[in-house]
């Protein structure tokens, strides 16, 4: 089977990366202790089965046995007391909501693995099933982890074996004969083919030159035509997990958008209703803050900052920013990733409505590891336009996004440099509430503190839509993962096994 990504991925390491194309590939590759079905149910992988101490605090996992690593050796709870201690928790961009809640990992035996908590933490079986991809120790113990060559040609205990990588064209997959689960993968062989091209990316689909599309590569544009296309098979489940919004992150560090007035100024000065018909044609809907409309624990009741002109203009004024003789007031940047349709006319269409209120929005549109290294490791940016999970859990998916502990030089942490303790102080509520009431509460009063101080300005509930050839099953079965999950796919015009 053939998959369709729209850039090169920057590792094949999904431990130290959150990255949709990276987790796509390494997923593949390596497994989990548990994995996340439907209705986040946990389900085997590594382990067989777990225990759950009566106060919420001790998490013991039995792992299967005989299991090897795709080099040959045996897979022990080492690896997994390594994969967290030393990979998860110093290097993943939730590695700092991580570290606030788990005390010890202890392996006590070969076949055992113990995670003690500090505090109780509701949302740990999501996160594991999420994030918490196993590495071999034996390979990274000892090394520069960011920088260790195996995160160019992973070794896994999961249902493929890395083959090549050839970067600017695919990353090869085959089939692990040893897979710990009887009889999978069913396919031979898993490729993942860079079309940077949006367009390209559907024609390649409709030709039967590439046999899958996961929703950040389908272009909204064409959902209608691949809809009524006879040969292919669209979905929109099996995303459950990503609840996507498309928003502009802000830089609040920089001079000019350190002002809340200004801030504000560009949320009036934009029509979301706009952005939502033109840039995702009309497949989602705008949005209201940073936790998607689904979620449990949205808040509606915040400033929706209706397209108001006069209103952004007088906030501009009194912020000390008067149009000047050539008609502008200032100019500002966005960095956006080109190859994501969305991205790019989203910034588009902000470049024509910050105008109108003598705003010049230069647009940088790159592709999309140098567009994280200017964002998130140099902090080199005025604003960002990107689409980002609030996952099943605010917990796991928005907290990284705003509190002050998860500022650092890392992949889709708090690059906008905000800072708010009380902000901080409700997330860990939320995180650690006894009850889910008390967990919404918390949610809500920093959504609404979120909203009227905007660190970003939230364009978009992104439409999610996945598309295949239809002589491919077992595909979006069963998994609140499915874009990443291919190990149960086969197709009509293979072989029995």
């Amino acid at each position: 089977m053939i998959v369709g990504i729209g850039a090169d991925p920057g590792v094949l390491n999904a431990s130290i990366s959150a990255n949709l194309v990276e987790k796509t590939i390494s997923s593949n590759v390596f497994s989990m202790l548990i994995r996340l079905d439907k209705t986040f149910q946990p389900v085997p992988d590594l382990a067989e089965s777990w225990d759950i101490s009566e106060d919420g605090l001790t998490y013991t996992f039995h792992l299967r046995q005989g299991v090897k690593w795709h080099d040959g050796q045996p897979f022990t709870s080492d690896d997994v007391k390594f994969t967290i201690e030393e990979v998860i928790l110093p290097l993943h961009s939730r590695g700092a909501t991580y570290q606030g809640v788990i005390d010890t990992v202890e392996a006590p035996d070969a076949n055992t693995v113990v995670i003690t908590l500090k505090t109780s933490f509701g949302p740990l079986m999501n996160a594991l099933g999420y994030d918490f991809f196993i590495l071999p120790k034996h390979l990274y113990a000892g090394t520069d982890i960011k920088n260790n060559p195996y995160n160019a040609k992973p070794v896994g205990t999961g249902p493929f074996k890395f083959v090549e990588w050839e970067k600017g064209s695919h990353v090869a997959l085959a089939r692990n004969e040893d897979f710990f689960i009887a009889g999978k993968p069913y396919l031979d062989r898993l490729v993942f083919q860079t079309i940077p091209d949006a367009a390209s990316r559907v024609l390649a689909l409709e030709s039967g030159d590439i046999d899958y599309l996961s929703y950040q590569s389908v272009p909204s544009s064409a959902v209608p035509r691949l809809k009524e296309t006879p040969n292919l098979t669209t979905t929109t489940e099996g995303f459950e997990s990503l609840a996507s919004i498309g928003m502009l992150s802000i830089n609040v560090e920089n001079p000019i958008l350190s002002d809340v007035r200004v801030r504000k100024a560009l949320a009036y000065a934009m029509d979301k209703n706009l952005i939502a018909e033109r840039a995702d044609y009309s497949v989602g809907k705008p949005a209201t803050g940073p936790i998607a409309s689904t979620s449990w624990a949205y808040e509606a009741d915040v400033e929706a900052y209706a397209h108001d002109l006069e209103k952004a203009a007088a906030l501009l004024d009194e912020a000390g920013y008067p149009v000047k003789a050539d008609g502008t007031r200032f100019s500002i940047r966005v960095i956006a990733d080109g190859a994501v349709e969305f991205h790019r006319k989203a910034a588009e269409i902000l470049k024509e409505q910050f105008a109108q209120v003598g705003v010049n929005l230069e647009l940088e549109l790159l592709e999309r590891n140098v567009m994280l290294d200017h964002v998130y490791i140099k902090r080199d940016f005025d604003t960002q336009i990107h689409i980002f999970s609030t996952g099943a859990d605010p917990a796991i998916d928005v907290s990284r996004l705003y509190v002050s502990t998860n500022i650092r030089p890392v992949n889709f942490t708090n690059a906008s440099g905000y800072r708010n303790e009380t902000v901080d102080q409700l997330f860990a509520e939320g995180q650690s509430a006894f009850t889910l009431d008390g967990r919404v509460a918390a949610y809500q009063e920093a959504q609404k503190i979120l909203v009227d101080e905007l660190p970003a300005i939230w364009l978009e509930e992104v439409g999610i839509v996945g598309v295949w050839n239809s002589k491919f099953h077992g595909l979006h079965e069963w998994s609140a993962y499915s874009y990443y999950s291919f190990w149960d796919a086969w197709t009509e015009d293979g072989k029995e096994q």
